[in-house]
């Protein structure tokens, strides 16, 4: 997809909003441009990793691990992986379990799963998960910006 249709998505968007007497600001139709080619670029990345053959996969994968290896866990737990696959995390374990994901578990049999992170790189829906973490790691950052400024300010009326 190139800029142009993915803005041609959203002026269609934005038009039939405007049409019923809604006011969209710039910054906000630009959002939604970006969204929409967000969108589009989601799904030729998806499409793109199905045509890979297997050694390119293990290169896309080689490539990702290079470029975040200072900001990836070793392992994820079985809750996150349940969230890449789209799985219950009672399916994660039973994968585990029967060796369809490579894990091993911490105190034997009775233990948490291990789950390297490095075997779900390359999946597109990894992508999506670290997106979904980073909006959270924000979210965190920005509520504690605010508990801090309410400590500060109550500290003051004192």
């Amino acid at each position: 997809m190139d800029e142009k249709m993915g803005t041609e998505m959203a002026s269609k968007y934005l038009s039939k909003n405007q049409a019923i007497g809604d006011k969209i600001s710039e910054k906000a139709k630009h959002y939604v441009d970006l969204f929409f080619q967000s969108m589009e670029l989601d799904k030729m990345k998806d499409m793109a990793y199905m045509e890979l053959e297997e050694n390119e996969k293990e290169e896309v994968e080689r490539l990702i691990i290079k470029a975040f290896e200072s900001s990836l866990p070793a392992y994820l737990p079985v809750s996150e992986v349940s969230q890449i696959l789209g799985v219950s995390t009672q399916m994660v374990r039973r994968y585990c379990s029967e060796g369809k994901i490579k894990a091993k578990q911490r105190l034997g049999e009775t233990g948490q799963w291990l789950i390297p992170t490095e075997q779900f790189i390359s999946k597109p829906e990894f992508t999506k998960y670290l997106k979904r973490k980073e909006i959270n790691r924000e979210k965190s950052i920005r509520a504690a910006e605010i508990i801090l400024q309410m400590i500060d300010e109550d500290e003051e009326d004192r």
